[in-house]
């Protein structure tokens, strides 16, 4: 069972984080902010954790290659932390973000 703590999280944004350092600096044109950190479940209610990346910037920037690699960077260090299950992703445009945030509240309402 993940038991989500806010240490938890704030561990998984770092590791994002970190990712997205190696491969953007200051001076790209493209910012990541906020990381979000969510506890989803499956069909069978196994729980695993969905991060939204949210950027602002070109969406040419980001390569599928090395997004889709996000969560296979991120798998192995998170067994480590106790989570094994595998996480799932995404990137969110900075200006759509405050509709696909209202619109999980009303899903889970």
């Amino acid at each position: 069972m993940i038991e989500l703590t806010k240490e938890v999280k704030q561990q998984v944004i770092g590791m994002v984080r970190e990712y997205l350092t190696d491969k953007f600096t200051d001076d790209d044109p493209i910012a990541f902010d906020p990381v979000v950190i969510d506890l989803r479940y499956d069909p069978d209610d196994e729980p695993y954790l969905h991060i939204y990346v949210v950027y602002d910037g070109d969406r040419a920037l980001l390569d599928p290659i090395w997004t889709a690699d996000l969560t296979g960077y991120l798998w192995p260090r998170l067994e480590a932390i106790g989570i094994p299950e595998h996480p799932t992703k995404s990137f969110e445009k900075k200006s759509e973000w405050d509709e696909l945030l209202a619109e999980r509240f009303r899903e889970s309402a």
